[in-house]
């Protein structure tokens, strides 16, 4: 299974390159002039605005500040984009196969044009890698001598610069064999975005991190996210274990987070790109007043199981235990609204810091409307002690508590529906289907083992039929065992009995004891 996991992954990527090499000129050209720090070697009118291919890895999602609005991450950017007229092929000498040093390979005024003519003739003292590198005119500082597009993090508002110690500002790579300059920049800014409640504490949120060129406007600088972000925006509906695998290539696994280990967990990375207008732009002549907006928006989604613990757990403990007012004499009124008032101000200090750790606006989310809907069934609870403690010695006793536990019951089913009303975004977690398909699997077990069992009962069943049938043959054989027994004594008996009544016995017998007498 993992192996054709693997391979789907490596699918995915090999098509995403060669989109994203769809985005730039086919071949090399080695004529092609500089674009130059002023753009003037491209010509937007003819050639359209310059290809920046971006790619993004999210390293660490640092810090989610709800009551700031706020996030803090460390992710790592990377740019591509073509100017050929900066680069050149590598070639190394034959005979110690070391690179060429511009030194001895070129005299001034000198091109690799001429060196491969050189090379070209009957003396082969050097060959081509491959590979490509910058110029010599560029290669002590690429930076400030060739063209770059100049990025800038527009929503950031602390570190919002590139951290340079671990970044790569200038390289020659290859995409799918077209050389291209590449550029990676490592980013650790604090950002702010706008963050939505109504769902607390079951909440999703996309944070947006938006790349911009304050240089460059749109009709000069076009941002082209990868097809590989882009894929993982659209896959997310693919089943569970591809979609986590192909998240993990644009996150890391220790950013992702997850149940119990941190308070956001990232669920799904999507890209865009947009125009944004600069009005302030659009009093000058022939400007167009947009600028080019590349957007990585990652998906989190709160862990609410923290405050289903700590508070909703001992919330509905509470409210469960209010029906023992209900229970209460009626005539101790006193009694009821003691146990009813203690249970209201626990609530009331339950619901107080929580209330404190969202901000403060105007958006009544999902705990607020269950905490509210407790509170109203608490107050109902007060409201039926008082009515049914007036009402004590004008209606039957008896009367009174079948009213009084018809709206204890009430109570309750109102309190578990409130529950499940607000616990119900439960059903569309990964953790709930896993309870659920676990939950069968066990069912399932469950049934084959009694199944089993009646199986080999149903075996065994004759045996227990033939085995009692033999001992009731036993049970019969030896009662008439015994009776013809008995019948043999009782028969003996009266033989006996005949023979002391025979004459000529008695008359033997008397001849006996004579001779004995003599």
């Amino acid at each position: 299974m993992a192996d054709r996991r693997s391979f789907f992954v490596v699918k995915d990527l090999n098509s995403s390159m060669a989109y994203d090499v769809g985005n730039f000129p086919e071949a090399y050209d080695i004529t092609a002039p500089p674009v130059g720090t002023d753009m003037a070697g491209h010509d937007t009118f003819l050639l359209g605005p310059k290809v920046v291919l971006l790619d993004s890895f999210i390293v660490d999602l640092l810090n989610v500040d709800t009551s700031a609005q706020t996030f803090k991450l460390k992710l790592i950017l990377n740019l591509d984009w073509v100017d050929d007229g900066t680069i050149e092929p590598e070639t190394k000498a034959k005979r110690n196969l070391r690179k060429t040093s511009r030194a001895e390979s070129f005299m001034d005024g000198e091109s690799s044009l001429d060196l491969n003519r050189a090379s070209s003739g009957s003396h082969m003292d050097y060959y081509k890698t491959g590979k490509y590198i910058p110029r010599r005119q560029y290669i002590e500082d690429p930076l400030s001598t060739t063209w770059n597009p100049e990025v800038v993090l527009v929503n950031a508002i602390a570190d919002g610069d590139p951290i340079e110690a671990a970044s790569k500002m200038h390289s020659v790579q290859m995409l799918q064999g077209r050389p291209v300059i590449s550029r990676k920049v490592l980013y650790q800014p604090e950002c702010r975005c706008e963050f939505t409640y109504a769902n607390f504490p079951f909440d999703e949120t996309d944070l947006v991190i938006k790349f911009s060129s304050n240089k460059w406007s749109a009709e000069q600088l076009s941002f082209v996210w990868s097809d590989r972000l882009v894929n993982f925006g659209k896959n997310a509906s693919l089943r569970k274990t591809r979609s986590k695998s192909m998240l993990k290539q644009g996150v890391d696994v220790n950013a992702i987070g997850g149940l119990g280990q941190s308070e956001f967990e990232i669920i799904q990375v999507r890209v865009e790109t947009v125009e944004k207008d600069v009005n302030s732009m659009q009093r000058y002549d022939n400007t167009e007043g947009a600028f080019s907006e590349a957007h990585l928006i990652i998906r989190v989604r709160r862990d609410p199981y923290s405050y289903l613990l700590r508070v909703g757990f001992v919330s509905e403990l509470l409210m469960v235990l209010e029906v023992m007012s209900f229970l209460t004499d009626r005539g101790e009124l006193s009694d009821r609204f003691s146990i009813s008032g203690t249970i209201f101000l626990a609530m009331v200090s339950l619901y107080g810091p929580m209330a404190d750790a969202l901000p403060k606006v105007s958006v009544v989310t999902r705990v607020d409307k269950w905490h509210l809907g407790n509170f109203a069934l608490l107050f109902a609870s007060n409201i039926e002690n008082l009515i049914f403690f007036m009402l004590r010695d004008v209606i039957n006793e008896r009367l009174l508590l079948y009213f009084e536990l018809l709206l204890a019951s009430i109570y309750l089913y109102l309190v578990v529906k409130n529950l499940l009303w607000f616990i119900q975004p439960l059903s569309k977690r990964d953790e709930w289907s896993v309870a659920i398909d676990l939950f069968e699997e066990n069912l399932e077990s469950l049934k084959e083992k009694m199944t089993g069992s009646e199986t080999r009962a149903a075996k065994l069943r004759p045996w227990a039929t033939s085995d009692s049938k033999r001992q009731e043959s036993i049970a019969r054989l030896r009662a008439v065992l015994k009776t013809a027994s008995t019948l043999k004594k009782m028969a003996g008996k009266e033989k006996s009995g005949r023979n002391d009544n025979h004459p000529n016995r008695c008359a033997s017998s008397k001849r006996s004891h004579e001779v004995t007498y003599n």
